[in-house]
């Protein structure tokens, strides 16, 4: 009997043992799940009752023109910090914030939902807040948990000038998080043009500091000073634009759909590059509104697109230098190779007019680039076939992005035998294209920067260059000095005496008596240039003119295209003069005053 309830008492023991194991056992495990697991977020909620982490953001690099000047800045703006947990825990105070900053209750939780990691966290509720926002945040500050204000910088363009090379800077998006990962949610990055291309220099590394808040949130001081970890701020683009002549270009083109590029011909520096119309990158300096892009994506004038690289057009007869070059390096013609015009060419059953309805006569290399004779080139063409167009273009890289340090730019068009039959098949086109494609028509499409840079290479003689828009990249803190690998040059791989002649004919067609450019002649500032009209099956014609001065020493080389100009000599030519002129008067060349009239030839 004493064992029967011996061995009841020791049943009762372990069992007893095995449920409180057990308890400890589950007890332990879930000791550990939360340390281990959930025992960061459980740290950093614990902290955020007492101890904040604030970012400090970065003063982003700023931007100065070749001469020193200060293009885009900064100016200090209050943005709106909330932390989640703590503003939902009060639904009055969380629809008074909401009110304040322009929402309803459900579309500033949406907000909230889309950017928030941790509800604990500090989330950026709204940059750049207006004063009356801010006033009615600092009245009812004590009636609001969970929120407070931070002075950050923000992007400043001190002058309505270059907004499309400037490009704009924007919160980030989610998509664009892989490619900036430093960033998160709410950061600024650059969206397009320099401040993209240069971002990672530009932004600088975020700050810290550590708040002592209360129960409400509401920061009541700071921890440690010695602990505030300072932001480094970000380099300084120093860049190869002339204010002046940049400012000048955009006034010329005010009221005009076109573009505006000069470059310095010895180092592919752009000096200026302008597009019309333009746009204001403030409105993108923080989050941009719906209104302001739904107002720039349906205007049909597309003041977001840069004109100047992002646009192709044909080239019209600007391209007659590269395609006479192409033929006297070919051995098609020898310099005193001449045709004679009637005003016009008759190939299989089509007649191709020339623009001087009469004809030229007697034209030889030199007229044709002086009268810009089209039934010269198009005889040329012809000989050369659709391959020497071809080679002529991409002499000159007109087939190829320029790579200037800017991206969205296009790459042009020449057209070739197998451009030919992989678009229409083997059978499906003659040669009747060629004469259109000899004059810069046709498939021939090329953008302003790429006949800019072309015409500059002409001016150089020996190489094309790469157009390029920063000097260097300077570090204010250390003082160093980055000079970007932007600069590229490639041989032009043509016999000098072969450019001479080329140079030869764009000095006639300014400075001879019947050069489509004549009413530019300054004898003091001999220049060579070349005029081009190209067809516009959407009305009038786009006017081209390409030139570079002085003729002997060239230090600015300059691409002028108006959509719907009708001529180059009318519509294009005397912008360029007055850029010329400007630049010049700058770097102290002696001259005399530029004649400006206004020439009556139609190419």
């Amino acid at each position: 009997m004493s064992a029967i309830r011996t061995f009841g008492n020791w049943q009762r023991s372990w069992t007893f043992i095995l449920v409180a194991g057990l308890l400890f056992g589950l007890l332990v495990y879930r000791l550990a799940h939360l340390q281990l697991i959930f025992g960061s977020e459980l740290r950093d909620r614990s902290e955020s009752n007492r101890i904040r982490l604030i970012e400090i953001s970065p003063v982003r690099g700023v931007m100065l023109d070749r001469n020193g000047r200060l293009l885009v800045s900064n100016r200090p703006a209050s943005t709106l910090y909330g932390v989640p947990s703590e503003m939902e825990k009060d639904s009055v105070a969380f629809a008074q914030i909401a009110r304040i900053l322009g929402y309803d209750a459900e579309t500033f939780q949406e907000k909230i939902s889309k950017t928030r990691r941790y509800s604990f966290l500090p989330q950026r509720l709204q940059r750049d807040l207006n004063f009356e926002c801010l006033s009615k945040i600092e009245e009812q500050r004590d009636a609001l948990p969970g929120i407070f204000l931070q002075v950050e910088p923000k992007r400043y363009y001190l002058t309505d000038i270059a907004a499309h090379l400037f490009g704009y800077v924007a919160e980030v998006s989610h998509k664009e998080l892989s490619h900036f990962p430093n960033c998160k949610a709410g950061d600024l990055v650059g969206k397009r043009g320099l401040e993209r291309t240069y971002d990672r220099f530009l932004r600088g590394q975020k700050g810290h500091r550590l708040a002592v808040v209360n129960v409400f949130g509401q920061e009541v001081g700071e921890l440690e000073k010695s602990r505030r970890l300072a932001p480094v701020p970000g380099k300084d683009l120093h860049l190869t634009l002339d204010y002046e002549l940049q400012a000048l270009a955009e006034s010329l083109l005010v009221g005009k759909l076109g573009a505006i590029v000069a470059m310095e011909p010895s180092t592919g520096e752009v000096l200026a590059m302008a597009s019309s119309p333009t746009y204001d990158p403030d409105i993108f300096a923080g989050a941009v509104t719906a209104l302001d892009w739904q107002r720039l994506l349906s205007d049909t004038a597309r003041p977001m697109l840069n004109r100047a690289m992002q646009a192709m057009y044909p080239p019209g007869s600007t391209l007659k230098m590269a395609v006479l070059l192409e033929g006297l390096e070919s051995g098609e013609i020898d310099s005193n190779w001449n045709v004679r015009c009637h005003g016009s060419l008759r190939v299989g059953n089509r007649r191709f007019s020339c623009w001087r309805k009469a004809g030229h006569g007697r034209v030889g290399i030199y007229d044709a680039i002086e009268q810009s004779c089209d039934v010269f080139f198009y005889t040329l063409g012809l000989k050369m076939g659709v391959d020497g167009i071809y080679r002529a273009m991409t002499r000159f890289h007109l087939d190829e992005k320029t790579g200037i340090d800017i991206g969205g730019e296009a790459s042009g068009n020449a057209p070739s035998v197998d451009y030919y039959n992989r678009r229409y098949g083997p059978d499906g086109w003659t040669r009747g294209y060629i004469p259109s494609i000899s004059i810069g028509q046709g498939e021939d499409l090329t953008t302003p920067l790429q006949m800019c840079a072309c015409i500059a290479a002409i001016a150089d003689g020996k190489v094309w260059r790469r157009p390029h828009l920063v000097r260097e990249i300077k570090d204010n803190d250390t003082g160093e000095i980055l000079v970007p690998d932007n600069t590229l040059e490639k041989p032009i791989e043509a016999l000098p005496v072969n450019i001479r002649q080329i140079r030869e004919g764009t000095r006639r067609v300014v400075m001879g008596s019947r050069g489509t450019a004549r009413f530019l002649r300054d004898d003091e500032l001999p220049m060579g240039g070349k005029t081009g009209t190209s067809q516009n099956p959407h009305g009038e014609d786009h006017a081209w003119f390409v030139c570079f001065a002085p003729y002997d020493e060239p230090q600015i080389a300059v691409c002028v295209l108006v959509e719907f100009g009708e001529h180059g000599s009318s519509g294009a030519a005397p912008l360029a003069g007055k850029i010329v002129r400007r630049y010049l008067e700058t770097q102290a060349w002696p001259f005399g005053p530029v004649a400006m009239g206004v020439a009556s030839e139609t190419n």
